[in-house]
Parts: C-alpha cells; structure tokens; sequence
C-alpha cells in the first residue's frame, strides 16, 4: 500500500515541478520588464543632471550671477539634449555664456553621462 501511496505523491510531485518552473518563468519575466522601463532616461533625471552641471559651472565662474538650463528635451529614450547659460560680470560688463549638453544613459549599465560644447560668450552690456 504504501508504494501506492508514493506513486500518487509522485505524480504530484510533477504537477508541483511544472507549476514551480511557470512562477520561475513569470518572475523572470517580470523583473526583466521592470529592468528594461526602469533603464529610460525620463525628462526629471536629465533636468536634474543639467541643472547639477549648470550650477557647477557656475561655481567654477569667476562673479556668478546666475544660471539656467534651456531648451532641455529628450531625442530618443537613452539621450536628451538642450543648453545651459550661465551670467556673469566682469569689470562692469555683464556676460552670457552658454553651452550645448547632452545628457546619455547607458541601458546596460544605467550610468548617466553628459557631454558639454566648449563655452560661447556673448556681451550684454553694461551692468
């Protein structure tokens, strides 16, 4: 009788292992899923990368007055583009200088890095 008995646990034991195997397979599924919307550059992180850089170099100008970040949109799901400007003075003349950035996520990785044009200043008059 007993061997009875393990022949029917056994078949159940089947049943066990493929419902075991379709939880595994969903969870895999899922956590792939919620890596692969998780690795997207959304438009509050890239404002928030631009504003960081934009305050730096601020910092790194000589009378700082201000700074802004400008025309900051995404291009494609990894890369957002736009500028930053940053005021200043100098022997009584204001300046605007401003640079493009580009702000890029590695989707394997999920590091953010930028790139930056070399600065161009414009004279604003008298301050």
């Amino acid at each position: 009788m007993e061997r009875a008995r393990w022949g029917t646990v056994r078949g159940g034991s089947a049943r066990f292992r493929i419902a075991l195997l379709a939880v595994t397979a969903m969870a895999i599924a899922v956590g792939v899923v919620a890596v692969a919307g998780a690795n997207n550059l959304d438009r509050l992180t890239a404002t928030q990368v631009a504003k960081d850089i934009a305050r730096a170099d601020c910092r790194h100008t000589s009378n700082c007055e201000s700074w802004a970040v400008r025309r900051l949109h995404r291009v494609s799901r990894h890369k957002a583009i736009g500028k930053i400007v940053v005021i200043s003075t100098k022997n009584g003349v204001k300046y605007g200088c401003k640079r493009q950035i580009v702000i890029k996520l590695d989707h394997f990785t999920g590091h953010i890095s930028d790139a930056q044009s070399p600065r161009r200043c414009v004279n604003l008059g008298t301050a």
